[in-house]
């Protein structure tokens, strides 16, 4: 799936922990700032979609862990 699909089903408000394979490190994001920020990963194959939970000022959040290749396919 890419991960624009993805996007389209996912609520715009989650939190997500966001890597691109090989390209960048993993970081926390909004699900609706992904494309904004990496608009060349739309078309970005989904190679990993799991739940995760960050901690932040004490408190646990759970997020989405998504991983996307780092070329079109």
């Amino acid at each position: 799936m890419k991960l624009k699909e993805l996007l389209k089903i996912l609520p715009e408000k989650a939190d997500a922990t966001f890597e691109i394979v090989e390209e960048t490190y993993p970081t926390g994001i909004l699900v609706k700032d992904i494309l904004a920020t990496y608009p060349r990963a739309a078309e970005y194959e989904v190679t990993l979609l799991d739940a995760g939970i960050t901690t932040h000022g004490g408190r646990d959040i759970i997020t989405l862990c998504i991983e996307v290749s780092n070329s079109p396919k």
